[in-house]
């Protein structure tokens, strides 16, 4: 991988990786991980060609949670628009989130917490 000049690591983690979603803990545990694994790994190769990337995505409309929330998230197409509008703009990007993730992603930062928390859980009952 280190004699490849376009070498990448891409991995994905969630949305919930920062503020957990209770209706799949341990989902957003695991998510939680491969966010803290890819920040370690992407300091590893520094001065190589690999590019270590976190794909973070919101919820999207999939099966995931039950044929009942399968309408529930983002539509699979407009996550996928996103993410490639994302790459072609910003070629160099360590994580690529859309729009619909920053309110789960930046939580903590914004002091809000606790409040997108509760939303979540109040969704999952």
């Amino acid at each position: 991988m280190l004699q490849r000049p376009d070498a990448a690591v891409v991995t994905v983690s969630s949305g919930p990786a920062s503020v957990p979603l209770p209706a799949t803990p341990t989902c957003s545990a695991t998510t939680a991980a491969v966010h803290s694994w890819t920040q370690s790994l992407r300091v590893q190769p520094a001065g190589t060609p690999v590019h270590v990337l976190e794909l973070v995505p919101p919820a999207v409309r999939t099966s995931l949670m039950g044929e009942d929330a399968a309408g529930a998230g983002m539509p699979l197409g407009d996550h996928l628009d996103g993410v490639t509008g994302i790459l072609r703009e910003q070629p160099d990007a360590t994580e690529v989130r859309v729009p619909e993730v920053e309110s789960l992603r930046r939580a903590e930062v914004r002091g809000t917490h606790d409040e997108v928390l509760a939303q979540l859980s109040s969704r999952s009952r």
